[in-house]
């Protein structure tokens, strides 16, 4: 009969030394997680981590286990992290590491009633605050599977390559992601599923982003796109740059106007550059028409067997500068001819374009076309290896979606997709500042 008593208190006390909570957890990116935070009040520590089992789930059990054998991965959550708590009046203070599947950071927080607040810093001492809510279950934050099926629905009305949404690469995919999708419990193991699952494809046909209203989107700030640093040298910024004619010569005119003689353009990370601003400024640098490529969009993959010849464009292709051709109609087109129409003033000075892997879309289709018509000198590093026309959907309030509607090829019918383009000067690191610093265009 003690014994039996004894084991009961035992368990009693050991019971009500552990509580356990649910926390909606927010970073600086706008990406909510689903914490559950488990408090050892006998020895003072905690456990946190995010849906249990969910990286190994995503791996597969024999994929983690060799990874975990390796000392890649330590926990089958995507977030785990442990630590020793402290109390002040009604407040807990935590203090710990935090696991990342990629990078494992130190944690300062604390939480008082309903309302978490923490510090997380990784080995460069930088660091990110999380901001967060009691909630009352594990439960989903978000009805995931319906945001991932609408998705898959968008990609497969507007993706550029329709030969590539019937591959056994992307029905596969969605069937894995399809799997998982109900289990999905917060943002941030939605973006790591489409992340690790598309690893396994060729390209991938879409990029989900949750809306992130502390960020300004860099369209509605447009600051000035031109900068003189010295006598005669000046540096010309791709993401502010005007799209429309009158803006374009009124910037050149300027360049003209202070004597610049060497013109740097800065690309490095551009994804904002439009096909309107591209053509526009590549008229201010060549003195020649050229065609330097075409847009393909999903109508003509569809439709065609193979590649337009530039000289039939102009018949097959529509002009992007046609202000004739709305965002609604864009989809109805087979694609769009990239023609360089010379625009005054000309700048007859030395061009320097810097691009690294960031630099995509538009602006590498540009940086393609000034290397292979010698129009620019392109140095930092290769670049992204996507030169596509990218559309923008809401998916719900809090989601868009953002989808490649069109492939760029040049005028020799090279794609660069997967690829990229190699600088004529190879520069690791700060390219920009390298171009300053030693004055290579002297």
């Amino acid at each position: 009969m003690v014994k039996i008593l004894s084991l009961f208190i035992f368990i009693f006390l050991s019971i009500n030394c552990l509580s356990q909570t649910y926390w909606r957890v927010e970073n600086e990116r706008g990406e909510e997680l689903l914490l559950t935070i488990n408090i050892n009040a006998g020895d003072n520590t905690f456990e946190t981590y995010t849906r249990k089992d969910a990286l190994k789930e995503m791996a597969g059990s024999f994929m983690y286990t060799l990874a975990k054998a390796a000392g890649k991965i330590k926990y089958p959550e995507l977030m785990h992290g442990t630590g020793k708590i402290s109390y002040l009046t009604d407040t807990t203070y935590y203090a710990g590491n935090i696991d990342y599947p990629d990078k494992l950071f130190s944690l300062k927080a604390k939480s008082t009633g309903n309302i978490f607040y923490g510090l997380l810093t990784d080995n460069r001492n930088k660091s990110s605050i999380l901001t967060g809510e009691k909630i009352s279950s594990d439960k989903p934050l978000r009805d995931y599977p319906a945001l991932i099926s609408n998705s898959f629905a968008m990609t497969e009305k507007y993706y550029w390559d329709a030969n590539f949404l019937k591959s056994s690469d992307w029905q596969n995919f969605k069937s894995d992601v399809n799997n998982l999708k109900l289990k999905i419990a917060d943002d941030y193991e939605l973006a790591m599923t489409m992340m690790w699952l598309g690893k396994k494809i060729s390209q991938f046909p879409h990029e989900i982003k949750k809306v992130n209203k502390k960020i300004i989107d860099p369209q509605l700030n447009k600051i000035s796109s031109l900068r003189f640093i010295a006598e005669k040298k000046a540096i010309l910024n791709l993401n502010n740059y005007p799209e429309g004619k009158v803006a374009s010569i009124q910037l050149f005119k300027e360049i003209e106007d202070k004597k610049v003689e060497t013109l740097i353009i800065e690309a490095s990370g551009n994804k904002n550059l439009s096909l309107k601003s591209a053509l526009l400024l590549a008229g201010h640098l060549n003195s020649q028409p050229y065609f330097w490529g075409c847009y393909l969009t999903r109508k003509w993959t569809e439709t065609e067997n193979s590649l337009p010849n530039p000289s039939k464009y102009e018949g097959l292709l529509n002009n992007p500068l046609d202000q004739s051709v709305s965002n609604n109609e864009i989809f109805n087109e087979k694609g769009f001819y990239l023609k360089t129409v010379p625009s005054l003033p000309l700048f007859k000075g030395k061009v320097y374009m810097v691009i690294n892997k960031g630099s995509s879309n538009v602006a590498e289709a540009l940086a393609i076309f000034l290397k292979n018509e010698k129009s620019a000198i392109l140095a930092g590093q290769k670049s992204a290896g996507s030169p596509l026309l990218t559309n923008v959907f809401e998916l719900d309030m809090k989601y868009r979606i953002y989808i490649p509607f069109a492939q760029f090829y040049d005028k020799n019918g090279k794609s660069y997709q997967g690829i990229g383009v190699e600088p004529d000067l190879l520069i690791e690191k700060d390219a920009l500042g390298y171009l300053l610093k030693l004055g290579v265009w002297r």
